[in-house]
């Protein structure tokens, strides 16, 4: 049998992890149907987050040449 590949889209829900796709594989391991689960919205937001991520945003904002408010003017002051 070919495995299944379970997705949770990016934001989906955004305070809390969104549980259906841990809660279809759960019940797939059940039956012995192999089955793996990604959350994309985790995924986005460890890639954005990550050291890498960060510097990344940073230089394509800098290449951008517009700080469009104060705040985003201290956010790169504090990088």
């Amino acid at each position: 049998m070919t495995d299944i590949l379970l997705i949770t889209p990016p934001f989906t829900q955004l305070n809390t992890p969104y549980p259906a796709t841990a809660y279809l594989k759960g019940f797939l391991n059940t039956k012995n149907i192999s089955s793996f689960q990604m959350d994309l919205g985790l995924e986005v937001i460890l890639r954005l987050f990550s050291k890498n991520g960060l510097q990344e945003l940073f230089e394509y904002s800098a290449q951008q040449n517009k700080i469009t408010s104060s705040n985003a003017e201290r956010f790169f002051a504090l990088k």
